[in-house]
């Protein structure tokens, strides 16, 4: 820690450690830089050859930043809007006094609407099946063979109940 420009007893006093001064400190980075001078250089820069040879890189690197920075300014405005759309729930208010005749009817009838729809996906899946060259009529008797190995058995639905 101690150097030429920082020596040990500076730096340690009792238990106090000083906090190092920063590292670009020293080096002076702005020292030399003047804006008017910035400004002068540019305009001795551009009268001391052909006009052709100075206007036409500038004009250049001046339309090609100002086309990068409107794609900056672009990028968040394109493709943001994603479509979502509106979810509609109904909320079903029942009787207290219901029959369980009645409760069960109205399972059957939720439980008639998700068969309608597993068909309708597992046909999906078939057609899909055979479009890639699969035999899905042996792939869906293996799956029933699996299901009553494992004993897996259909439901009986009730009497009156129509889908």
């Amino acid at each position: 820690m101690s150097g030429p420009n920082f020596p040990a007893s500076n730096l340690r006093e009792g238990l106090v450690i000083r906090a190092r001064p920063h590292y670009l400190e020293p080096m002076g980075l702005l020292k030399d830089a003047s804006l008017t001078g910035g400004f002068g250089d540019l305009i001795a820069f551009v009268r001391q050859s052909e006009p052709g040879e100075r206007w036409l890189p500038a004009v250049l690197s001046i339309a090609c930043t100002t086309f990068i920075l409107f794609l900056f300014w672009l990028d968040p405005k394109v493709n943001t809007y994603t479509y979502v759309p509106q979810e509609v729930i109904y909320v079903e208010n029942w009787t207290t006094d219901r029959t369980d005749e009645e409760i069960m009817q109205d399972r059957w009838q939720v439980q008639c609407l998700k068969d309608k729809l597993e068909v309708k996906r597992r046909e999906a899946v078939k057609s899909l099946g055979r479009m890639s060259g699969m035999d899905v009529d042996e792939i869906e008797r293996e799956a029933v063979a699996a299901r009553l190995a494992r004993g897996e058995v259909e439901v009986e639905r009730p009497a009156g109940l129509e889908c």
